[in-house]
């Protein structure tokens, strides 16, 4: 098979069923975009539902990191010139680099496969420039299993952990491209440890079950990477690869790893843990676990969500002592490998916006869908049963144009950088949350529609409803606490079978809604008042503070040039409650703010800002702080303002 495609499914799920048991969760060529099949043209039924949605209380905050995606080294199309509009219309706010199993052979410094020698088709400095031309933050994976190759060639020689802080220094000292997040590793439990091996892992001894290089060894590495890279650069952030509950081998033991792999890591290396770098694919192809995937069973796959965090959370309290350790999800989609028609249709799209959400409503720090662009696989699930016409799959939210043969006959791709529909999926997503929106509880009174609520920093209310039904629509009426609608008629944005396109519309009112089959709808609402305050309610006043009662920090997330994103910090320093605060400052250099989140206001005046709390954040007690985001450009200087008042005193 082509490279794009090895180098995903050297996880290879179907080994792993050729050597170990396999824990599972789920149960003629035709033109893209073809219409829908017959059976899902029939004239739907209408069902009645009911969603309550409560404005007032609070699920999460959405963070900036929320919307992530892979890219990899070995896409010859990831550095096309549709692609950076594409990711920042989707909301993409970080990109994983370079890609999978391909971390763990990846020699950064001459852009090459360690094990083939291969030149791969896009470089870092190729990926640095992609984001910033999206804005998005990068998120980077060392090279564990073969690092230490990498580094026995250098002159004078280095360990595999001096490699990866070469790269820090190459990336955020010489060159400023300011990568937060970093991993050590992808899918290192997948060296042979349990059985099953297409992880590279040289620290590993040849054979079966080598007891040489399971959980304990990884940690012990991974000590060393940490000290080496935070050496270069402290602000980084350091994540490292645990196993998802439930999920292949949570909870698996052999001769090197007497305990599991998340008892063992986690309790070797508590509090140096800066996030849990987790993957979860739900489904397993046929040649896994016969009969396949379903879409039934991957739209209701989702609802294990809530227990798979708390699980973590659970496993980070008793072996870390801290319960509160960052989540990222680095890669999901539907299935583990071997991609069938399913992540070509809409279902795809469906669950794609319920897994992100799922995930994020439960706290996580960021969702990475597996990927930008993949590539066709014809092998994969593409059976009658599955919704949707295609006859191949491709993991990628983008085409890249690639060819195979189906029956004897040649099939291609739509042209390359056409969106598929979990592109849409993925952009519907970004119009429903944005960073600092706050997610709010909504239920639903039928189990196929699924329901979503998020609260925006201008007051306004969107509803995010999705149809898990193939044949029914619903007539739904929706209520609010802690919210009233205004009257007019609310925006809505519909993704509808085949999932080729987002439709806008003003249609329904705030408390009746109908949503079709297999489709999802974004309703915005307003708010009653006419007053621009920012909520339903008016926020409290501010109280005056002495100064040094405060203190306020602003650090830029992410920089590029024309452009910004950064976060203010405010500290109540003092011995009072804040009930309310706002913040001034001016900046040195030419930087105007275009947008902001986690303020009810926020003015600009040259280079004078001035921004005020939200309803949700007003309160901050002694001793605690909030923040918030802006993003802004600028053209000669990005420089960070040095000096800040909060509620008119001057601050430390």
């Amino acid at each position: 098979m082509s490279r794009q495609a090895r180098s995903r499914c050297q996880r290879c799920w179907w080994l792993v069923a050729l050597i170990v048991p396999v824990l599972t969760l789920a149960g003629g060529p035709v033109a893209w975009g073809a219409v829908v099949p017959a059976a899902a043209q029939a004239p739907a039924a209408s069902l009645s539902a009911t969603v309550s949605v409560n404005a007032a209380s609070q699920l999460a905050t959405v963070p900036a990191s929320a919307i992530g995606i892979n890219g990899s080294v070995y896409d010859g199309n990831l550095t096309d010139a549709a692609v950076p509009g594409l990711l920042s219309a989707a909301g993409v706010k970080l990109i994983r680099f370079p890609g999978g199993t391909e971390s763990d052979e990846y020699n950064w410094k001459t852009n090459t496969d360690v094990l083939t020698g291969a030149t791969e088709a896009t470089n870092f400095d190729q990926f640095a420039t992609l984001l910033s031309q999206t804005g998005a933050q990068g998120m980077i994976t060392v090279n564990y299993g073969t690092g230490d190759t990498v580094g026995a060639a250098q002159n004078p020689p280095e360990t595999g952990a001096q490699i990866a802080a070469d790269w820090v220094r190459y990336a955020n000292i010489t060159h400023n491209d300011n990568i937060k997040y970093w991993e050590i590793g992808n899918e290192v439990y997948g060296n042979g440890t349990y059985g099953a091996s297409w992880e590279p892992d040289q620290h590993c001894a040849s054979g079966s079950n080598p007891a040489n290089c399971g959980p304990a060894v990884y940690a012990q590495n991974v000590k060393a990477y940490i000290t080496a890279m935070k050496a270069v650069d402290p602000t980084i952030k350091i994540g490292v690869v645990l196993t998802a509950p439930g999920s292949w081998p949570d909870g698996v033991t052999s001769a090197g790893s007497p305990q599991s792999w998340n008892q063992t890591v986690l309790s070797a290396l508590g509090g140096s843990i800066d996030f849990a770098d987790v993957h979860w694919y739900p489904q397993n192809p046929s040649s896994v676990t016969p009969p396949g995937p379903t879409d039934a069973g991957l739209l209701a796959d989702t609802a294990q969500i809530p227990s798979m965090v708390s699980t973590l959370r659970s496993e980070f309290a008793q072996y870390a002592g801290n319960a509160s350790i960052p989540i990222m999800i680095t890669e999901t989609n539907s299935v583990s490998s071997n991609p069938g028609k399913q992540t070509l249709s809409i279902v795809n799209a469906l669950y794609l916006d319920q897994d992100y959400l799922g995930w994020l409503s439960s706290g996580v720090t960021s969702v990475d869908w597996w990927q930008i662009h993949n590539n066709m696989v014809t092998t994969g699930d593409n059976e009658s049963s599955l919704y949707g016409t295609a006859n191949y799959g491709d993991y990628g939210v983008l085409s890249d144009a690639t060819c195979g043969t189906i029956g004897g006959a040649q099939v291609c791709e739509p042209p390359a950088d056409t969106p598929f529909p979990a592109y849409y999926g993925l952009k519907l997503l970004g119009q429903f949350i944005q960073p600092g929106d706050t997610l709010v509880p909504a239920s639903s009174s039928q189990p196929l529609l699924q329901a979503y609520a998020v609260k925006a920093a201008d007051g306004s209310l969107r509803v995010l409803l999705v149809n898990d039904d193939p044949s029914n629509s619903y007539t739904v009426g929706l209520s609010y606490a802690g919210f009233t609608p205004g009257a007019a008629a609310p925006s809505v944005s519909t993704l509808a079978p085949p999932g080729s396109e987002i439709t806008a519309s003003s249609a329904g009112t705030a408390t009746a809604q109908t949503i079709a089959p297999y489709s999802a709808a974004m309703i915005t609402l307003q708010p009653a008042s006419s007053s621009p305050s920012p909520s339903p309610s008016p926020s409290p006043s501010p109280t005056a503070t002495s100064t040094a009662s405060c203190h306020v920090s602003y650090a830029t997330q992410s920089q590029w040039p024309g452009g910004f994103v950064a976060d203010v910090t405010l500290t109540n320093t003092g011995t009072a409650a804040w009930t309310g605060w706002n913040v001034g400052f001016s900046y040195p250099g030419d930087q105007k703010i275009t947008s902001s989140w986690n303020t009810g206001t926020l003015s600009q005046s040259g280079a004078s800002v001035t921004a005020t709390n939200a309803v949700y954040n007003a309160t901050v007690p002694a001793g605690g702080s909030t923040s918030f985001g802006v993003q802004g450009t600028w053209t000669s200087s990005d420089a960070a303002p040095a000096s800040f008042t909060v509620n008119g005193a001057a601050c430390s």
